[in-house]
């Protein structure tokens, strides 16, 4: 009968369009994604092939997540076919077996909840064929296409997770007999990933949210992380570690569930439950006797009082469903695992300040409440006719409106109610934390403003459809197809206006310094407008709600035009001129006032700019030497105006006959140039040329006046500007002024781009030159059109705030209600720089005649005294090992949370409110990441304010990798030079490093040679230089160091390269090690150690021989990840620990290992718990885990 059963389920699914649909829906997604860059399944994927292995499993996961409501479907039909067609009571009294029935009917849905996702398959090999012959994408794109990622992803992911998500589903709809309760079930599968998902925040977890993830999702990501690009376009993932034991695990809890519901399922108890319902409802039933008389009042107010009612009475009904019950508690869960997960960065948490838990609160909850919304609008809609009691609803005496909007308002309210629970949950939260700022305002303004707004225009949505259509799950269906359908119009077609986006608007996004910023107003509007689009929406299905059996859409549109009269027209006559009144205002705001261009004109301006100008790029431009600021902010006007007085001087060896510029229309610029022409005035492009009169010989200069202003009109289609706000304007000079020359950052970067526009292939740099003159005249931060600048700043604010410009304060003064402030540059420095305003507090100590300055917002005091350390000990060490300061003062500036990030100008560093002011810092054995990333920006006054390097590769090695490499020297002598506390805190760098070259959008290069690469200058040139030390000592190093900075510090061109940097530190590398400047810097080098095994024999002098076995390779690889093996000449480290979790090195030695295979002994003194293999993680290795073994005693 097991056949039969399965030929049955089969064969009735093959005659229903739905499974042709979701096969349909799944092609068509996987064939946009690999055939147009306008539609992203997955994120970016630089140097992979379109349709490579990596990819098409991205897409299966992803589109997995979906597919899940695919399998509700089809196990929900088949588990409850017979009985909502009431064929059971035939079916089962047929002599047939169990087994047969029940598990014919299961593997029946398991085959066809799989056959969607293999349209992924079919839609990327359209794609791959159709793209390339239409000339969408470039053919060098594609690659071929492997069999085996198609058959081991259906038996890795899409028959397991299908699977154990059918054997839920299944369970749950034969159990209960209710379809709702089984699309409940695929709810709460949703719920387990997404909490698994929290612990993926510390690479600490990744292990334990790689088993716990139910769909493998994590699994993936933790068992590809590493995968170089050439491994993306050619491996198929494969049954083996992580990946396996998490199938495993989920494979097994899917059996469990499917034999429970096997033996759970009884053909006898559904008879014998449905003969006690029958008995029970005929023993319930009492005669009426007495009709009572019925009391009719058609006067004012019935319509307010009948919206109550319904009000009411569907609001009861959702809130005391099962579902709704069971549905909140899981929302609770989600929000529950990520608070409890809390806000790590590199190991330390942040305090739990009121928009971090709004973050997790929208981020936990936005898609859950979506879809109750969603869910108990089909609910409330068919509830009546369900329950067969619509005749009698009807047949009252009641505006059909008043239903719509009392259905819409219920829906809104469940909304309102879930969100009190989960802000109690948030501030219960932060008061278990011990932290008691609670700001309940931030939290409601946040809601109504922010989110209900959006829930609003779902609920219209969902209940407009749902009155149309002739069914609830083709309601739900049509809803989210349409929907989804129109964001990828909008996608595809570049449409970006918030107008056109269901409940779209620019976003509030609370600042502890800022408030709720710029984006407030243009909010408000875009709420009013959406809230109208809803409610024109709800009109509309009063109009077309159904008061009598109707049998097509038809005679629906006959209803609405009956019911489109009088009192009816009047009032969406009024909806309609209010909704143009505010579409219109929003439309000159945002498309008129404040116009943006769209991707694809971005594109063709930055096509045009380069065609028209690139032929100016390379022509003589005189370079600043002087500049002179009066800046003035109007904070609670956000208006901005700038005058500067520049000198330039020709440092050319031929005369200047013309200046370039690159104007800001947002700074609405005005430049007064003496005895020139303006020739040229691009407006379209921006661009301008100015033609002297009197050519500007080599050794002359020209002074320059410059105003700008930026001037605050109306709101945005976006957030707004949030580097000019009420309280925290955050600006920098290249900002507020136009930009001479040639602008190359105009440019399209990305080579896929280029080569679609026909553009010339472009270099990230330009290649790295050995004793280079004319090449190496430019720096890579000014670009040749300055050197060494001297800056004088006069900055006026609000007489509330403080302004900050670099360099010394001369002078302070009030007039009025405005403050002045004026500014001088202790040291000619490079021309890159920040002018500030807020409402500061300031801590300030002295450190040998420097000022030490944190300016800081009130609420954030709590770590002050540690950042003021922080740069005390900075500046200590870098003037001992590196050289002078040639600053006098050392400043740290707060700034709002619009960006996320610190930052390093001469003598003034801006740091992000969010990024150290409230990390938890109360636990002094943790890792001071706020320590280290002030002593990353504190080193940035040596490496790129003295010694800057020329535009060229290697360029960032010498500013971002020796400021990494000085951070981690100030935190290995704040932890007394711990290994193990070392090696926990570059477990960072060496994922970003590994990470990062998986993600390669062109090409890997090697340290010497990086390309302003970060995962390059910051990951793997923290964990080489920090290497570099231990093995040639840091005293050799900081004196290479210091003898190169003290050859570059405030030099005129030609700039230094790496090169010149390596001539430095050659010399300093003992000729045993002389391997280490190829390995590391001059080549892309990996490792792979592994300990076979260890041992231990006790000797006679009761001390342990230890015995190694040890297998090791090295390779070098290419741009792309390709490697090839080398032969072996290391010295590696052996040590043991003495505990078993492997944290406590007890000991170790350093070895030189010439053999793939080897075997060493070491002599402990007491019996250690594992031994190791480079265990205070010296070299890059993608594989660690297997580097330390247990130690087996032997007799």
């Amino acid at each position: 009968m097991f056949f039969e059963f399965l030929k049955l389920e089969l064969r009735s699914a093959f005659r229903s369009p739905m499974l042709y649909i979701f096969f349909f829906l799944i092609t068509l997604m996987a064939f946009g994604a690999v055939a147009s860059d306008n539609v992203t399944i997955g994120g970016s994927i630089g140097n992979v092939y379109r349709n490579a292995p990596y990819t098409l499993t991205n897409f299966v996961l992803i589109l997995g997540l979906f597919a899940v409501l695919f399998a509700a479907a089809f196990f929900n039909n088949a588990a409850l076919r017979d009985h909502n067609s009431q064929f059971n009571e035939i079916m089962f009294h047929l002599p047939i077996g169990k087994g047969g029935y029940f598990w014919g009917r299961f593997i029946g849905a398991l085959i066809l909840s799989t056959i969607p996702l293999l349209g992924i398959f079919a839609g990327a090999w359209l794609g791959a064929v159709i793209a390339p012959l239409a000339g969408w994408i470039d053919p060098e794109r594609i690659g071929p296409f492997y069999f085996e990622t198609l058959v081991n992803n259906y038996f890795i992911f899409i028959l397991p997770n299908m699977f154990f998500a059918g054997s839920i589903i299944f369970f749950l709809a034969q159990k209960f007999k209710s379809t709702i309760i089984s699309f409940v079930g695929a709810l709460a599968i949703f719920v387990a990933y997404f909490v698994s998902g929290t612990l993926l925040s510390d690479i600490d977890n990744e292990s334990i949210a790689a088993l716990t993830d139910v769909f493998g999702i994590g699994t993936f990501d933790v068992y590809s992380r590493y995968f170089t690009p050439i491994e993306k376009n050619t491996l198929s993932p494969q049954f083996e570690g992580l990946l396996l034991q998490n199938r495993l695990i989920w494979l097994s809890v899917g059996i469990v569930i499917s034999i429970i519901s096997y033996f759970s399922f009884s053909f006898k108890e559904k008879l014998r439950f449905r003969k006690r319902r029958r008995k029970e409802v005929r023993e319930e039933y009492t005669p009426i006797t007495h009709i009572p008389a019925v009391s009719q009042n058609f006067g004012e107010g019935i319509g307010w009082k009948q919206f109550k009612s319904f009000y009411h009475a569907n609001l009861l009904s959702i809130t005391k469903s099962v579902v709704f019950k069971i549905v909140a508690i899981f929302g609770i869960l989600l929000l529950f695992a990520s608070l409890v997960g809390g806000y790590e960065y590199f190991g330390l948490q942040s305090y739990p300040v009121t928009y971090r838990v709004i973050s997790d609160i929208a981020s936990s909850t936005g898609l859950f409440m979506t879809i109750v919304i969603v869910f108990f609008s089909g609910e409330l809609v068919w509830r009546d006719r369900i329950s067969n009691i619509q005749e009698v609803i009807n047949s009252t005496p009641h505006n059909s409106h008043v239903s719509a909007f009392a259905k819409v308002a219920s829906l809104v309210s469940v909304a309102v109610l879930l969100q009190f629970v989960f802000i109690a949950m948030g501030v219960l939260s932060q008061l278990f934390r011990g932290y008691t700022h609670i700001e309940l305002d931030v939290y409601l303004v946040d809601f109504f403003v922010d989110s209900l707004p959006g829930y609003i225009v779902f609920a219209a949505i969902f209940v407009f459809v749902q009155t149309l259509v002739g069914n609830p799950y083709v309601g739900y269906f049509v809803g989210i197809l349409v929907i989804f359908a129109w964001s990828i119009v909008l996608s595809v077609l570049e449409w970006s206006s918030n107008m056109l986006a269901p409940g779209a608007s620019p976003g509030i996004f609370y600042s502890d310094m800022s408030g709720f910023g710029p984006g407030m107003v243009g909010t408000l509007w875009f709420d009013l407008y959406w809230i109208l689009t809803s409610v024109i929406l709800i009109y509309f299905a009063g109009l077309f709600w159904p008061r009598s059996v109707v049998s097509g859409f038809r005679e629906k549109l006959g209803i609405a035009r009956a019911n489109f009269t009088g009192k009816t027209r009047n009032a969406f006559a009024f909806l309609a001129v209010a909704w143009l009144l505010v579409a219109g205002f929003i439309f000159y705001n945002t498309q008129m006032l404040n116009d943006y261009p769209n991707q694809d004109t971005q594109e063709q301006m930055s096509i045009k700019y380069e065609e028209t100008y690139k032929k100016y790029e390379n022509q003589l431009l005189p370079v600043l030497t002087d500049i002179n600021y009066f800046i003035d902010i109007f904070p609670s006007k956000r208006d901005v105006y700038v005058k500067a007085e520049a000198r330039f001087i020709n440092k050319g060896d031929a005369p200047i006959d013309s200046l370039f510029f690159n104007l800001d229309p947002d700074w609405n610029p005005r430049l007064t140039i003496p005895n020139s022409e303006l020739v040229l005035d691009d407006t379209e492009l921006d661009f301008q040329i100015y033609k002297l009169k009197n050519p500007l010989h080599p050794g002359e200069s020209i002074d320059l006046k410059i105003e700008t202003s930026y001037i605050t009109k109306g709101f945005t289609n976006g957030i707004g500007n949030t580097n000019i706000l009420s309280n925290g304007t955050f600006l920098n000079n290249m900002e507020i002024l136009p930009s001479m020359g040639y602008s190359e950052s105009v440019e399209i970067s990305d080579k896929n781009d280029r080569k679609k526009f026909g553009l010339p292939i472009k270099s990230r740099m330009p290649e790295l030159e050995a004793n280079c003159t004319n090449k190496c005249m430019k720096n890579y931060l000014s670009n040749g059109l300055s050197d060494w600048v001297n800056v004088e700043t006069t900055i006026s604010t609000s007489d509330d705030q403080t302004a900050v410009a670099p360099g010394s304060l001369i002078k302070e003064w009030t007039e009025g209600d405005r403050k002045y402030f004026q500014y001088k540059v202790d040291h000619p420095s490079q021309n890159f720089y920040s002018f500030m305003s807020a409402r500061y507090e300031v801590a300030r100590e002295k450190h040998n005649d420097i000022d030490i300055e944190i300016y800081y917002d009130t609420k954030h005091g709590v770590n002050i005294p540690k950042m003021v350390d922080a740069v005390r000990k900075s500046l200590t060490y870098y003037e001992e090992n590196f050289g002078p300061y040639y600053h006098k003062q050392a400043r740290i500036l707060e700034f709002p949370r619009y960006s996320n990030f610190a930052q390093a100008f001469p003598g003034t560093m801006p740091y992000a409110e969010s990024f150290g002011f409230i990390t938890n810092l109360e636990d002094e054995t943790d890792n001071n990441v706020v320590e280290a990333v002030i002593a990353h920006e504190m080193a940035h006054q040596w490496w790129a304010h003295q010694e800057i390097p020329a535009l060229m590769q290697g360029a960032t090695m010498l500013t971002e990798s020796f400021s990494e490499y000085s951070s981690l020297m100030v935190m290995k002598q704040e932890s007394n030079g711990d290994d193990m506390k070392m090696k926990n805190f570059l477990k960072y760098d060496y994922n970003r490093y590994l990470r990062g070259r998986s993600s390669e959008a062109e090409k890997e290069l090697p340290l010497y040679k990086v390309e302003n690469q970060q995962y390059i200058h910051y990951g793997k040139g923290s964990v080489i230089l920090y290497a570099l030390q231990d093995y040639i000592g840091e005293d050799s190093v900081n004196a290479a160091l210091e003898s190169f900075l003290k050859e570059y510090a405030y030099a005129e061109p030609p700039y230094p390269t790496t090169l010149n940097f390596l001539d430095y530190l050659e010399p300093r590398v003992p000729d045993s090690l002389q391997y280490l400047i190829k390995d590391w810097f001059k080549e892309i080098t990996l490792y792979d150690f592994r300990l076979k095994s260890a041992s231990a024999k006790k000797r006679s002098d009761g001390k342990y021989d230890i015995s190694f076995d040890i297998e090791a390779h090295k390779m070098y690889a290419d741009t792309i990840g390709n490697e090839t093996p080398q032969p072996l000449n290391e010295w590696v480290d052996l040590g043991f620990y003495s505990d078993s979790d492997a944290e406590k090195l007890q000991n170790w030695k350093r070895v030189n290992i010439t053999d793939e295979q080897s075997t060493f002994t070491l002599i402990a003194d007491s019996l250690p718990a594992k031994a190791a293999i480079d265990p205070r993680r010296m070299f890059i290795e993608r594989v660690i885990d297997d580097n330390v073994k247990s130690i087996d005693l032997e007799e």
